[in-house]
């Protein structure tokens, strides 16, 4: 049997350097925060630099309603194929009983585009995630006293939605934000998983891209994707 190398970070799906297991920010994360991060992080798919995918995460937040449509089909028919994956994923014993949505980190009028789309598809109740400095834009960094949460969560297991995942600074954010709340578990579905198929460290997705496995975040699809010969 040949040997196999991992291409795909452990945490986020995005690229890695040679030997590593965990991307560079998601590294960085687990420095910062052990043991209040994401207990599982599932991108839907790899948002190729310049692709449909990407496309799409930029322009529904403009009100492009195709655009919308697509993330909304997407988002929940992986929910429906995939949930159970995820939940597991995140070591919870039963699906996730609220829900939150990354908010934006760039002082974004509220209701933010992405929660109607996950309120028409997630009939949970929506956990409030409220900025400590209103309106004042931030970094791609995690943000240990960014949000506080103004539901309470204590002892549940929390679904988190975000649209696209460059650094997971925001994400897990909101998961830090939750675990000190007192949320048991939390799981973060990523509708796009950024990848540069410029970046050399990306060349075995992209081929993945091109080959046509959009999916790398699928706890029962996602293990082939994590190695090659």
């Amino acid at each position: 049997m040949r040997a196999t190398r991992q291409v795909a970070c452990r945490v986020c799906r995005g690229p890695v350097a040679a030997g590593f297991s965990r991307c560079y920010q998601c590294e960085l994360h687990g420095g910062l925060a052990d043991g209040l991060l994401a207990d599982a992080v599932m991108p839907i798919a790899y948002a190729a630099k310049g692709g449909q995918l990407a496309a799409d995460l930029w322009r529904y937040k403009d009100g492009d309603h195709p655009a919308d449509e697509r993330l909304r089909t997407m988002l929940r028919d992986f929910l429906r194929d995939h949930g159970p994956c995820a939940w597991r994923a995140a070591g919870m014993a039963v699906p996730p009983g609220q829900v939150a949505v990354v908010p934006s980190g760039q002082g974004r009028p509220e209701p933010h585009p992405l929660a109607l789309i996950v309120s028409s598809c997630v009939k949970l109740p929506a956990v409030r995630l409220l900025a400590r400095v209103p309106d004042a834009p931030r970094g791609r960094e995690i943000g240990l006293g960014w949000l506080r949460v103004g539901s309470p969560v204590a002892g549940e297991s929390v679904l988190v939605v975000d649209d696209t995942w460059v650094s997971g600074g925001s994400a897990q954010s909101v998961a830090v934000a939750l675990k000190m709340a007192g949320a048991a578990r939390v799981v973060v579905v990523v509708l796009g998983r950024h990848v540069d198929p410029a970046d050399p460290r990306s060349a075995p997705l992209a081929l993945a891209l091109r080959d046509g496995t959009r999916g790398p975040g699928h706890e029962c699809v996602h293990s082939g994707a994590q190695a090659i010969p």
